[in-house]
């Protein structure tokens, strides 16, 4: 085999290599993961909530620059953005489920307080 072939192979090769580096795979598991913590998140109501809202949004930003970062080739910084994600919308549904909570506190004391009375003494 002659270098020129040889030289010509070698940078072939390098090519291949160097292509397949490029762009990274997402790992599915933890998008899918992602992805379903934000639309839990959207199902108990986040995007009427300003703060979890923030959160919420914050998530999909995550898993867009996960998708970037993955077709950079950097799939370990894809994956930090897929954990920062997960915790933004696990966040997200964090602040509706208090916020139900806290809902249904005022409806208990209101209650109470009604079938006290205002004198304090039970009805």
């Amino acid at each position: 085999m002659s270098y020129q072939r040889f030289s010509r192979l070698g940078w072939v090769a390098l090519a291949l290599v160097t292509s397949a580096c490029g762009s990274a795979v997402l790992d599915q598991a933890k998008l899918n993961q992602a992805q379903t913590a934000m639309h839990a998140a959207e199902t108990l109501g986040a995007a009427n909530d300003p703060q979890a809202k923030q959160s919420l949004q914050q998530a999909g930003d995550n898993i867009a620059q996960a998708k970037r970062f993955a077709q950079e080739g950097d799939i370990d910084e894809a994956n930090l953005y897929l954990k920062r994600a997960m915790s933004d919308a696990d966040l997200a549904s964090q602040v509706m489920r208090t916020r139900t909570e806290e809902g249904k506190a005022r409806e208990a004391w209101a209650k109470s307080k009604a079938t006290m009375g205002e004198t304090g003494a039970p009805q």
